[in-house]
């Protein structure tokens, strides 16, 4: 009942003066309003069709400008999401909480000051989306923010961090600083992708486990601990937008690191967060009408010892190295080109995706994206949309995974947009993605911005 009173309270917030706020935007006013409704369902297409993933979602963002140096932005979700825990008692069927859950999700909410005591100073502090890297979607120096997995097939998306930032800008050339006080996981997705990227805790062969237990260690609460930092130094080069940074935080999905059996085979893992420095630069650009960019990011992690302790079973206690501190490098390089007759193409090679760490599990990856725009942009077929992993270059047939979504979209008008594909998976067994491989899936995607 408290999350539905808070929901209703932004909707009265946000809503109740939207007559006056389309009056102020349509007479060049400081404040806007707008959002988007969105519907997202999935179903398997194995021999027994079922629901895979649904969600309703408002989207609601509030833009003011009050004076010439100051702006507010803010972005609140709200989702109901139809695949929730089965109702097992007669006590839930009594509250809508239960049969059908809603939540509420603030993305953003910041404000900025231009002109903060200098007029080449802006400072803006809040809950902010903080992205850096100029590649499509997969950026390996996008590590402010948490990762947000609570859709796989959503690639990029970014939690957001509370925190603030200080810009600096002289002669062409933007310097930015940021902290953020509090440490923020992943948030990661359920199901089977959860075990493509969760890290595993134990395999005993020959020895079925029983319940295993995982426990989440994060960092304390102090600053010394908790806290994120970096610096970005952005500029222009001959056409070219340039940028280095460097970033003192941790890694947004969790590592294993101690691991207990009991004698009735039963499995105590932790899990926790290393910290690392990344050390970043990126570039784009055109090159006879197609763009290019380039992006690359130094890790130095801090190293992570996975301690096995099968002393109930009379097999000792064990240690191996999960991460090691040796510096390792994630990069990508990408171009996309639009052909005669409105065909797009992006295409982009990335060596080591946002789950792996350490130069031994960095693996190989092309991401390839086609549209063709028809009928004054109305229809938009996407034939080839896909990633493809390569795990070892000298045995391709035992050690690849594609993950492919074609798709076709149609704008019967302004700001609305439906979608129907397929989502589908092949990996072979060597690969993160093999306990995927086959479950694929058509969707219908809605929505309408307003």
């Amino acid at each position: 009942m408290k999350r539905m009173a808070c929901v209703c309270a932004i909707l009265a917030a946000l809503l109740g003066p939207s007559a006056w706020a389309q009056q102020e935007a349509d007479a060049g006013g400081a404040f806007r309003l707008g959002g988007a409704a969105s519907t997202d369902d999935r179903v398997s297409t194995d021999a027994n069709p079922q629901l895979s993933f649904q969600e309703y979602r408002l989207e609601l963002t509030a833009d003011a400008k009050p004076a010439g140096s100051a702006r507010f932005h803010g972005e609140a979700w709200i989702r109901s999401a139809g695949l929730s825990s089965p109702v097992t008692s007669a006590s839930s069927l009594f509250t809508a909480g239960s049969v059908a859950p809603v939540s509420l999700d603030l993305r953003e909410a910041w404000f900025e000051l231009r002109g903060f005591i200098f007029n080449d100073v802006d400072l803006k502090v809040g809950r902010q989306r903080i992205a850096w890297g100029t590649a499509d979607k997969l950026n390996p120096t996008d590590n402010v923010n948490a990762l947000d997995m609570s859709d796989p097939w959503d690639f990029g998306r970014h939690l957001g961090s509370d925190g603030v930032q200080l810009t600096v800008y002289a002669g062409g050339v933007q310097f930015t600083g940021l902290a953020v006080a509090q440490f923020t996981p992943a948030v990661l997705p359920t199901g089977q992708w959860a075990n493509a990227l969760m890290p595993s805790s134990i395999a005993l062969p020959g020895i079925p486990l029983g319940t295993v237990t995982t426990n989440v260690k994060l960092p304390d609460l102090s600053l010394a601990d908790s806290a994120t930092a970096g610096i970005r130094i952005k500029g222009n080069l001959l056409g070219y937008d340039l940028s280095i940074s460097y970033l003192y935080g941790r890694q947004s999905i969790p590592l294993v690191d101690s691991v207990v059996v009991d004698a009735s085979v039963n499995v105590t893992a932790q899990l926790v967060y290393p910290r690392e420095h990344v050390f970043g630069a990126d570039m784009a650009g055109s090159i006879g009408g197609v763009g290019v960019w380039a992006e690359a990011g130094v890790f130095l992690p801090e190293k992570v010892t996975l301690t096995t302790d099968l002393s109930a079973l009379a097999m000792g206690v064990k240690q191996s190295t999960v991460l090691d501190n040796a510096p390792y490098v994630k990069y990508i390089v990408g171009a996309d080109y639009t052909f005669p007759g409105n065909v797009y193409i992006n295409a982009q090679y990335l060596h080591g995706l946002f789950q792996e760490a350490g130069t031994a599990n960095l693996e190989d990856y092309f991401a390839v994206n086609l549209d063709w725009k028809l009928f004054d942009d109305k229809v938009t077929i996407s034939p080839f949309n896909f990633l493809l992993e390569v795990r070892d270059w000298t045995d391709i047939p035992n050690n690849y995974a594609i993950l492919g979504a074609p798709s076709v979209s149609f704008r019967p008008m302004d700001n609305a947009e439906l979608v129907i594909g397929i989502h589908w998976i092949q990996a072979a067994s060597s690969t993160a993605f093999s306990g995927m491989s086959g479950k694929n899936e058509v969707f219908a995607h809605a929505r309408y911005n307003f």
